[in-house]
């Protein structure tokens, strides 16, 4: 019986690796902020990851660098978007093209729409409005459609959202956050099976299998 579990285990193990190799997606799209704005992928919330797009003319959508997602592992998209003074915005749509990644809202698509806010999280950074990376603060709060003014649409992505706290409202030159820098994350997540998750899956399979031809035999004695 140890014997069998442990083959299950080993096969399990190669079909998590078949199934990470032919699952991958790649990351797209278009995005811009007023007024600038630094994108990076990484697998954590808490720390950036790798520059995939950045920006400083916010009447210009700047295309993502088409990003490979590899298959068993959560990806999150961390935005810090500056704002020069004024009221600040940031504004995209994200696709990703493949297999085995969905955006949180269980498409493939993800945009600043109304209908997608909750997916989006947001948060205050510091003072500053000079077009340099900042240190990373993990967004935790909201967003919320900011309609501070009629910016209209940047051609290429939709509706603009900004963090909801109270830190970041972007009230204009009197108001909070006129020049500040702000983050965004959205999370990208696999829809693969971790390893430990077919080892565990399969393994389990194999101890009910036993445990039903043990009972079967015992029945026949």
């Amino acid at each position: 019986m140890i014997r069998k579990i442990l083959l299950a285990g080993a096969a399990a193990l190669g079909l998590s690796a078949l199934a990470g190799a032919a699952s991958a997606a790649l990351l797209t799209g278009s995005m811009t902020a007023d007024n600038a704005f630094f994108a990076y992928l990484g697998t954590s919330p808490s720390s950036l990851g790798t520059l995939v797009d950045s920006g400083n003319d916010w009447p210009t959508a700047f295309a993502v660098t088409p990003t490979t997602l590899t298959g068993g592992n959560h990806y999150y998209l961390n935005i810090e978007a500056i704002n020069y003074g004024g009221p600040g915005g940031f504004s995209a749509v994200l696709n990703l093209t493949g297999t085995g990644f969905e955006f949180a809202n269980g498409s493939e698509t993800l945009t600043t729409d109304p209908s997608n806010l909750a997916y989006w999280s947001g948060g205050y950074n510091n003072g500053n409005s000079n077009v340099t990376p900042q240190t990373w603060v993990q967004p935790t709060g909201g967003v919320l459609q900011d309609v501070s003014y009629g910016w209209g649409n940047v051609v290429g992505t939709p509706n603009w959202i900004w963090p909801s706290d109270s830190s970041s409202s972007p009230g204009g030159p009197s108001g909070v956050c006129g020049y500040c820098t702000v983050d965004l994350s959205v999370e990208i997540i696999s829809t693969v099976p971790e390893p430990a998750g077919w080892a565990m899956m399969l393994v389990g399979f194999g101890v009910l299998g036993a445990a039903l031809r043990s009972r079967r035999h015992t029945a026949l004695a």
